[in-house]
């Protein structure tokens, strides 16, 4: 064989090697690509999806069980899941078991980090004990302080959990309060500051107290002097309040010492979410406004007939106001919104959730919620999606925001409708008190029958954990530490137990 034709046979030998090299690599790629997008060859020998899923817990290291099959790795764990419906088991010596069923997606994570297992066998730990009852007890949104009033104490007690060890911290607090029944208390998001409602002669009082400088606390009812049917921190920092003075909506500065002009009139109830501000109010409404409002009528109305009733201008007189939703707007026209129906039963709420605003309204047993950027605009809500359009069960007569924006709930008594932002889910379902708590992030607690009675949001993994009154009780940011007030002998205690070693 002569020397050109071995270099030739070496050369294709050399070309098809290449090629071979080129479709392996090719072949693996795209199969790595696959099982990275979670397909695999199912047990029919057929290509499919699967669904990831990560499971954390409080306390990790918690055994995961999937549909009776016990995983070699423990919480907190990763796995590839057939799309359907399995059963998940969480369990860990000396703890209680927490269990769900589950609903894998293809192609999309589910994420479980909120599962939480308590220690079987506690003790009490009589953190303090007083007398007299506990008049008010409150415990701050972190979980890192509680503050409370006993009857014949004329300081109130400052309890600081966030730690193992118990802080105490005694505040005068009569030069703002005087001898005013305190009724309500609610945090800013810093959990340094409080809005207290207190009843003068059957009169509310509202007074902020700042934590960090007793000083610069204020009695806002006294200060400014007006009756307020609502009021409510406009900022986390708590610097700004927004009140409602005589159905005007106003802004009040508490280091400036100031109160905003009229920011709108006629105004029944609001909710905001920061400088975001979305209200019920009576309108004389635009041509622009009337127009939308038949527009809305025309597509509402019953496809089988063509009649629809139209708004007119003179409809709305001065003296006969249309009731609507409006968006705020410092800069330009207020957003108009929708229309009420006269009499209808209206709670809304604005939340943001990883970046992302919502608006959720009811009126009677209609829940709609809208997802995407608030109106900036004079009209309508043409930057947000409706996701949620349903019937309730229920008429809520308060709408609550929390988990950082991922959950609202809208409640009735002991009726609940919880909205998971996190998997755009609604959850209705009813407890045995209509005494609800947040216990922690993920937590919703009740008391019923003298029992501190817990369960997951949507209402799944009900647990019993200890015997507590009506003030319910709040697990400690470092989790360890679950802390509740209880009579024994007549004399009322703050204990504590720990869940977690």
């Amino acid at each position: 064989m002569d020397r050109e034709r071995k270099k030739r046979i070496q050369t294709v030998k050399l070309i098809i090697t290449e090629i071979i090299m080129v479709i392996t690599v090719v072949i693996a790629v795209v199969i790595l690509t696959f099982v990275a997008m979670g397909y695999n060859v199912n047990k029919d020998g057929d290509l499919a999806q699967s669904g990831l899923l990560q499971v954390k817990s409080i306390p990790t290291g918690a055994a995961v069980t999937i549909d009776g099959e016990t995983m070699s790795a423990k919480t907190n764990m990763s796995k590839m899941l057939s799309g359907g419906q399995h059963s998940l088991v969480l369990s860990k010596d000396g703890y209680d078991t927490w269990s769900k069923t589950i609903t894998s997606e293809p192609g999309w994570l589910l994420k479980l980090d909120y599962p939480k297992l308590f220690l079987k066998n506690r003790t009490m730990e009589k953190v303090r004990e007083y007398n007299g009852n506990i008049q008010i007890i409150s415990y701050s949104p972190d979980a890192s302080q509680i503050i409370y009033k006993v009857e014949n104490d004329e300081k109130w007690t400052l309890l600081n959990i966030s730690g193992d060890d118990v802080n105490e911290t005694k505040l005068d607090l009569s030069k703002y309060i005087g001898s005013n029944e305190t009724r309500e208390i609610n945090w800013n998001k810093n959990n340094d500051k409080l809005l207290m409602r207190t009843k003068n002669n059957g009169e509310n009082e509202w007074i902020v107290i700042n934590l960090r400088s007793l000083e610069n606390s204020i009695n806002i009812t006294k200060e400014f002097n007006v009756k307020l049917s609502k009021i409510d921190f406009l900022t986390g920092v708590g610097d700004r309040l927004i009140v409602l003075e005589n159905g005007n909506l106003r802004i009040i500065s508490i280091g400036e010492r100031t109160m905003s002009q009229v920011l709108a009139k006629n105004v029944e109830d609001f909710s905001h979410n920061e400088d975001d501000i979305v209200y019920i109010g009576g309108i004389v409404p635009s041509k622009e406004v009337i127009e939308l409002v038949n527009a809305v009528k025309k597509d509402e109305a019953d496809e089988e007939s063509d009649e629809t009733v139209e708004v007119k201008p003179t409809d709305y007189a001065e003296d006969r106001l249309m009731r609507a939703v409006m968006f705020y707007s410092d800069n330009t026209d207020d957003s108009f919104v929708m229309n009420l129906k006269p009499g209808a039963a209206v709670k809304l709420t604005l939340f943001n959730y990883l970046g992302k605003d919502y608006y959720a309204v009811t009126e009677n047993e209609q829940l709609k919620i809208f997802a995407g950027s608030y109106p900036r605009r004079s009209i309508g809500l043409s930057d947000m999606e409706k996701i949620v359009d349903k019937k309730l069960k229920i008429i809520p007569n308060e709408l609550i925001v929390w988990t950082e924006g991922e959950l609202m709930m809208a409640k009735n008594g002991n009726n609940i409708a919880m909205f998971d932002a996190e998997l755009t889910k609604l959850s209705e379902y009813g407890l045995e008190s209509d005494s609800t708590f947040f216990p922690d992030e993920y937590l919703l607690g009740t008391v019923a029958d003298g029992e501190l009675i817990v369960r997951d949001f949507d209402g799944e993994n009900r647990r019993m954990l200890a015997k507590s009154e009506a003030s319910g009780g709040v697990i400690s940011k470092n989790h360890k530490w679950l802390y509740y007030s209880l009579v024994v002998d007549g004399k009322t205690n703050i204990f504590r137990e720990r869940i977690i070693d």
